[in-house]
Order: C-alpha cells, then structure tokens, then sequence
C-alpha cells in the first residue's frame, strides 16, 4: 500500500498530471465522484441536500501546494465567501483550510495572517447565523514536514480567541504526544488515518498497526477527563468496525452523542452515513468544491488500491 501511496501522492503534486486531467473532459468523473460542486453555489446545493438527510458539511475550497501571491489571495477570498454564504444559508460555518493553500510556501507570517482572516470572517460569520451550530476553521494536516508547522497556526489562532479545530493522523507515532495537552484545552481535535507515505521511524506503515494506533487515541479523546475538560472529538473514518468500537467506548464514558461526531468523505458511504445519522449520530461530511480538484481525487483514490479502477476509468471511459 505504501507504493502505491506513494505514487498517487507524486500524481497528486505533478503540474504537468493535473493540467492534463483537470482539462480533459472523461476525467471530471473523477472529480463528480469525490467533489461537492466546481464552484460555491454548486456546493451550497449539495450541502443543502446534505442537510435534508440530517447530514452537516465542512466545506473545502480545492487547492494546495501553492506559491503564486495571486492564487493564494484568490484562495483566502473563496474561503472568506464560502463563510458568509454558509450562514447566509443557515448552515454550519464550518470550513476546512490546508496550510499550503494559504501563504505556508511563502512565508510563517503570509500563512498566519491568511488564516486569521479567514478564522475573523468565520467568527463574525457565525455571530449572524441563527440557531447554534458547530463554526470552526478547520486545520487539515499534511504530511510529516508540516505537522510542527500546523500545529504552531493552531496555536496562534487560539490563542487569538479565533475559532480554529486542528486534524491529528492516527498513523504518526507522535500523535498520542501531540493530543495530550489539547484535550486539556478543550480542543476540537479531527482523528484522520492519514494518506501520506512514511518510514516506520516516525510511523505506523501496516494497517493493523494504524487501526490500533487509531483506536488507542479515540480512547484518549472520549475518556471522562476529555469530557469533563469540554473537549470535542472529531472521528473521520469510514472504518465500519471503528465506528462501532468508538461508539460503544463514548457510550460506556457517558458521552452524549451530540457531544462528538463522526466525519466522513463526500460521496464515500453514503447510505452508511445515512445509517448513523438515523442511529442519532452527528455525522459531517467533508464537501470538497472547486475546478482545482486532481490532487484532491488522486490522493482519495491513493488511500487504498482498490480505487485504482476509479483512476482506469477516467483513463478509459467507456
């Protein structure tokens, strides 16, 4: 699996790939399978249709990995805009925001005034909607050269009373480290598996070992002392039997089950996320939008290589 991680995340970062695919209309069926819309009002509707299953959204404006002033400006606006609109709408201001879509391959100070302005338009978005809901900046983690960098923009916007969640990777060896002093902090922590490559010295590399590594955290996040401290527990796995184990632990700690949630891809398991939601779980769903959409794709269908016929199809349509 490894390997083939490992090729889909070089895919993923190849301008040359990406300018091909996303141009070349057989592939969008890559794009429709994973992506919420191509721009805000396609979104908009389909967290619409989200919410009529009783489903929440995080919305993910596409991007990464860039360095143009431009496009990151460009990037920061879409975001600010998908925040007044979701609660122009009524809905969750949730947002997803990866660092290096935002200034990190710039400078620390591009990205930390990027991400405040985002997290500030979030904050005063969110005091106009009505109703309660769960507004956040939510941080995406990247691969292994970055955790410190995420974890510092975390940090500052904190500490800046902004509203910001942060993603942790089951499969990094330093995760049960890194999430100690947040549960204390109340955090808002995501709980990913995690879809970037890595030597066994920094991570779980076999998927027993990340599934243990996985179930051994969410311990962490729902004991009772992570409740009494407020802290709120993101599990976004489509692992059917973790579900289930997560379920049974919060249940025997004495969660409520308004008091965390269980994250999900757009368009992964749908009549499952369904099936949880009629159960009286929170599930959200992660709603990618936006014409930027191979990197995103390609690493979705790099998460397991049974996927690689979705890659043949947009190939070899027909």
């Amino acid at each position: 699996m490894r390997i083939w991680q490992q090729a889909m995340i070089r895919a993923a970062r190849s301008s040359k790939a990406k300018s091909i695919m996303e141009s070349w209309a057989p592939a969008s069926s890559l794009a429709r399978r994973f992506v919420a819309g191509f721009d805000l009002s396609e979104a908009l509707r389909s967290c619409g249709r989200l919410r009529d299953e009783g489903l929440r959204a995080s919305l993910y404006y596409l991007g990464e990995y860039v360095s143009d002033q431009n496009r990151i400006r460009h990037t920061v606006e879409r975001k600010k805009a998908a925040a007044r609109a979701l609660a122009e709408d009524g809905f969750d201001v949730h947002l997803s925001v990866e660092p290096t879509q935002i200034g990190q391959l710039v400078s620390r100070e591009t990205l930390w005034a990027n991400a405040e302005a985002i997290a500030r338009t979030v904050a005063e978005s969110s005091r106009r909607r009505p109703g309660d809901g769960f507004d956040a900046l939510m941080l995406n983690m990247d691969d292994v050269p970055l955790v410190d960098v995420t974890l510092s923009l975390y940090r500052h916007l904190i500490d800046f009373g902004l509203p910001a969640a942060l993603t942790l990777q089951a499969y990094l060896r330093r995760t049960e480290s890194d999430l100690a002093p947040l549960i204390s902090r109340a955090a808002r922590i995501r709980l990913v598996k995690g879809a970037f490559a890595a030597g066994p010295e920094v991570a779980f590399t076999r998927p027993e070992g990340i599934r243990d590594s996985y179930l051994r955290l969410s311990r962490r996040m729902l004991s009772r002392d992570a409740r009494t401290a407020g802290f709120y527990p993101i599990f976004a796995t489509h692992d059917g039997g973790l579900v289930e184990e997560i379920i049974g632990i919060a249940d025997d700690a004495g969660w409520s089950r308004e008091a965390y949630e269980f994250e999900m891809l757009y368009g992964v398991r749908r009549e499952y996320q369904r099936s949880l939601q009629r159960r009286g779980l929170r599930v959200r769903v992660y709603a990618p939008f936006g014409e930027d959409w191979w990197p995103y794709a390609v690493r979705r269908i790099g998460e397991s290589p049974g996927n690689a016929q979705l890659l043949l199809r947009a190939l070899l349509p027909g």
